[in-house]
C-alpha cells in the first residue's frame, strides 16, 4: 500500500472479498468537478442537490446512481459489521485456504498447479502448517497432466455438484480457476472437499480410460 495516498484515482470492486452483491464498485477520485459534470443529472428538479464541492458529494451526481441499486448500503453494513480485525481474520482463512489448496494440487500425481512454482517454505505469519506460494492469495490456477483430460477438466468437476471451477487458459492452454472468497470458508474443510472432488474425478477419468482402452 506504500504510496497509495499518491494516487489519483483508485477503483476496485468489492464482490469479493466484501461479500457484497456482484455489481458493486468503488471508485476514490481527486477530481469531484470531473465526476460532477460527467454524471450529474441534466436538469430533473426533484434531483436537484446541493452543488458545493465542500458539501458531501450527492451519489446522484458521481456515479450512473439512477440506473443502479443502492450497493452502497450493503458495503456499508459488512464495513461496520466486521471492521478491519474482522476482514483481517477472513482473508487469512481465505489465503490459508487457497494455499492448502495449491499445496493438494501441487502434490497430486494428475494435476499441475500454474504457474509451475518453487518448492513452498513455511510462512510463520500463517497458522501452523499452512505453506507459501508464491503468488498464491485466493485465486489458484491449475491443470490436467492428461490433455485429454484437460480439455474436459472443468465440466468433469463442476460435474460432481461438489464444487465449482471457473475455465479459463496459461499460456495456450486450458486451465481451471478456484477463487476462494466465501466468508465462510474455513482451510481444512474447503481444503479436504476439493481434494476430494480431483480424487474422484482423476479415479472416473482412469476408469473410463481403461474401458476406452
Amino acid at each position: 500500500m506504500k504510496g497509495l495516498e499518491l494516487a489519483d484515482s483508485i477503483a476496485g470492486d468489492a464482490h469479493k472479498l466484501f461479500n457484497v452483491p456482484y455489481d458493486c464498485g468503488i471508485f476514490f477520485s481527486k477530481h469531484l468537478e470531473i465526476a460532477t459534470s460527467v454524471f450529474q443529472n441534466a436538469g430533473a428538479a426533484y434531483l436537484a442537490s446541493s452543488g458545493s464541492l465542500d458539501s458531501i458529494a450527492s451519489p446522484l451526481n458521481v456515479g450512473i446512481e439512477n440506473s443502479r441499486r443502492f450497493r452502497a448500503l450493503p458495503l456499508y453494513a459488512t464495513l461496520h459489521t466486521y471492521g478491519l480485525e474482522g476482514y483481517r481474520k477472513m482473508l487469512v482463512r481465505q489465503i490459508s485456504t487457497a494455499r492448502n489448496i495449491a499445496r493438494v494440487i501441487m502434490l497430486h500425481e494428475a494435476f499441475e498447479l500454474l504457474p509451475i512454482k518453487r518448492e513452498p517454505t513455511l510462512d510463520p505469519s500463517l497458522p501452523q502448517g499452512v505453506d507459501k506460494f508464491e503468488d498464491v492469495y485466493i485465486i489458484v490456477l491449475f491443470s490436467a497432466k492428461d490433455n485429454s483430460l484437460n480439455k474436459v477438466l472443468v465440466s468433469r468437476i463442476n460435474k460432481t455438484g461438489k464444487i465449482y471451477v471457473s475455465g479459463t487458459s496459461w499460456e495456450g492452454r486450458q486451465a481451471a480457476r478456484i477463487a476462494v472468497a466465501n466468508w465462510q470458508v474455513e482451510p481444512q474443510a474447503q481444503t479436504a472437499v476439493v481434494s476430494t472432488t480431483l480424487d474422484l474425478v482423476w479415479a472416473e477419468w482412469n476408469t473410463n480410460s481403461m474401458y476406452r482402452a
